[in-house]
């Protein structure tokens, strides 16, 4: 597809007229047309293309043009669960008007109908207000994502939230259940933050969170890892498919980023700022809870700050 424009699909099994159709959409200086002969090869092309606009005659030579479009949108559906839904504009072609085809066709999914011969005109009319539509809805999507990226951060450190936490957590909970992978939760705490604050003011407070935040975020090395903000001075990764062992020598390299920072604190373990961090490791089944995991990383927060601090504890749940 080219960059900054529409792909238009136009599915038809006489070369006469999808070339035709092909020349006549060529005039759009905004629009790239793929042709596909059957409803396989339409199929293939959406795939890896993903077109804005698909026209398709009533009668392919492998299947009609109905159940084409159902499965486009039974396709559509299944790639859209936890997004908007997304929407392919389907113009129908047939060179027979019966009113119980096109019925049928636009209760299948469809959303327009041409007759052939197609007019020049009308189809360059009907082609531009259908991609107008999707112009509108390209800018709903990104605003959506924007939204949802926005909802989902922390103001002051720019990295996940806990909403994100709660829900990534739920997500990779199942997602390692099914798989049988292990996952590993790490809870972090600022030490002796309260009196960093008290010592230093708020405001160096602040830039010490955003200081923190990036040092764990830059020790993560996998794109499926992430680490969020949990709350206060306390932050939570999670690593799923990383066993004990695994999440040891990440919260090992978290614990000495932090300390590789050397921001000062006279109330700190030897004067500079410090983490304690709790991890709990388990192979999710259905016999467990992502809060029994939860609570195993608290606890080994907890054995951690009341070591020592500036240290790792590992509890496996």
């Amino acid at each position: 597809m080219s960059p900054g424009k529409f792909e238009i699909l136009v599915v038809d099994s006489a070369r006469a007229n999808r070339t035709l159709i092909g020349e006549c959409l060529a005039q759009l200086e905004d629009a790239s047309v793929s042709l596909a002969a059957d409803g396989a090869s339409a199929l293939e092309v959406i795939g890896t293309t993903q077109p804005h606009l698909i026209l398709v005659d009533m009668n392919l030579r492998d299947m009609d043009g109905i159940s084409l479009v159902r499965r486009i949108r039974n396709r559509e559906l299944l790639a859209s669960e936890n997004e908007l839904n997304l929407w392919t504009p389907v113009i129908f072609l047939s060179s027979v008007m019966d009113e119980d085809m096109l019925a049928q066709g636009i209760i299948a999914g469809g959303d327009d109908f041409l007759h052939k011969p197609v007019s020049e005109v009308i189809l360059l009319a009907k082609v531009r207000a259908m991609l107008r539509i999707v112009g509108m809805q390209r800018d709903i999507h990104a605003a959506h994502r924007r939204l949802k990226q926005i909802a989902t951060l922390d103001g002051l450190t720019c990295i996940p939230n806990r909403r994100y936490f709660d829900d990534t957590l739920a997500t990779e909970w199942k997602r390692c259940q099914r798989t049988g992978s292990p996952l590993s939760l790490i809870l972090i705490d600022i030490d002796y933050f309260k009196q960093f604050n008290d010592a230093y003011g708020h405001q160096a407070g602040d830039q010490c969170l955003k200081a923190i935040a990036t040092a764990l975020n830059e020790s993560l090395f996998r794109v499926e890892d992430s680490v969020s903000r949990y709350g206060g001075e306390e932050f939570a990764a999670i690593l799923p498919g990383t066993d004990a062992r695994g999440a040891l020598a990440v919260g090992e390299r978290m614990r000495a980023s932090a300390r590789e920072l050397r921001i000062p604190h006279k109330h700190g373990i030897e004067g500079l700022i410090s983490c304690s961090l709790g991890i709990a490791s388990t192979r999710p089944d259905l016999a467990k809870a992502a809060e029994g995991l939860l609570q195993a990383a608290d606890k080994s927060l907890y054995e951690a700050k009341h070591s020592g601090r500036n240290r790792v504890i590992l509890n496996q749940e």
